[in-house]
């Protein structure tokens, strides 16, 4: 059944013309190209209740390996060399350093090869008019897809992305494309569908405008006794107790950190154990692009290790010459 038969539909669409002045004739034909079914809970049958167990997460083992393999790593190192430039002015002007900006590619779309194939306008109205649990959070996305679609001059029902409705090279979601998406390379229009170096750009903004600390450090393993261990989070944990804090409570904490510097501690569980981390605040800025902590490892061990294979690779270059 098209969406537009829907009353949540209509009262969008008179939202949208309201409130942004769409063409409501245009919006209710592009509403009606999506077909879905809304369940009517006053007919909808009871069912028996059953007991659903809980999946428990990825370990963090098992994570890893899908994100720090040795194809994504020369993917990358290829991606940095051939947006060398790009990367390095990124890195100027927003003191982000390149293989972050490239490990983030590398984990959302392997650098531009698998930025999604589901129609962006339909999965965010199932999710905004459907019954799903976030189904404020996706009206409002569905709204600024809408807004960012006319602000670029992209047809709507043209725009591909993920299962949950982000895009292009860095998969943003609509709000954060039009937050945080930048014209990095001048030629009068944003386009992170298609241009990696507007992607490139708009990821250094994106940290930038999160407070990203000017090279500073992400992270580090400790080693915690069973007295301590409760202060390794699970959850993404923000920095809010300093160094001096931790050595006070008993925590061994590498003399190289200052004192007044802010420190968190994670646990990412794997399937035989655990990996303590010490946290600083970049780590928790790159949670800002992905809540998981799984997600934020994976990002800066892979940078880790693109820096590494970069920088081999640039002392192989200069000893053949």
């Amino acid at each position: 059944m098209p969406a537009t038969y829907f009353k949540i539909t209509q009262n969008f669409i008179e939202k949208m013309v309201e409130k942004h002045d769409f063409d409501k004739d245009k919006l209710t034909a592009i509403f009606h190209t999506i077909k879905f079914k809304i369940a009517d809970k006053t007919t909808k049958k009871k069912k028996k209740k059953t007991k659903h167990v809980k999946k428990p997460p990825m370990s963090w083992d098992k994570y890893k390996g899908l994100f720090i393999t040795e194809n994504r790593i020369k993917n990358g190192i290829k991606f940095w060399q051939d947006n060398l430039a790009t990367l390095q002015r990124a890195e100027k002007i927003y003191h982000v350093p390149a293989e972050i900006i490239v490990a983030i590619l590398g984990v959302e779309t392997n650098y531009g090869n698998k930025k999604g194939s589901h129609s962006t306008l339909k999965t965010l109205a199932k999710r905004a008019f459907g019954n799903y649990r976030r189904r404020a959070f996706y009206q409002k996305e569905l709204e600024h897809f809408l807004l960012m679609t006319r602000e670029n001059a992209i047809a709507p029902l043209s725009v591909k992305g993920s299962y949950a409705g982000a895009m292009g090279f860095p998969q943003f979601i609509a709000s954060s494309y039009r937050h945080y998406a930048i014209d990095f390379n001048k030629d009068g229009k944003v386009d992170l569908f298609s241009d990696p170096i507007d992607a490139i750009g708009s990821i250094a903004n994106y940290f930038d405008k999160h407070q990203w600390h000017d090279y500073g450090e992400i992270a580090r393993p400790i080693s915690l006794n069973s007295k301590h261990l409760k202060h390794a989070k699970r959850a993404n944990s923000k920095p809010r107790k300093n160094a001096k804090h931790w050595r006070n409570k008993g925590l061994d904490i590498d003399s190289d950190i200052n004192n007044k510097t802010k420190l968190a501690f994670i646990r990412l569980p794997q399937k035989m154990n655990e990996d303590i981390w010490l946290t600083f605040w970049n780590f928790y800025v790159l949670t800002r692009y992905n809540h998981d902590n799984r997600y934020a490892m994976a990002v800066y061990q892979l940078s880790e290790k693109l820096k590494q294979e970069y920088d081999l690779n640039n002392i192989y270059e200069q000893d053949t010459y």
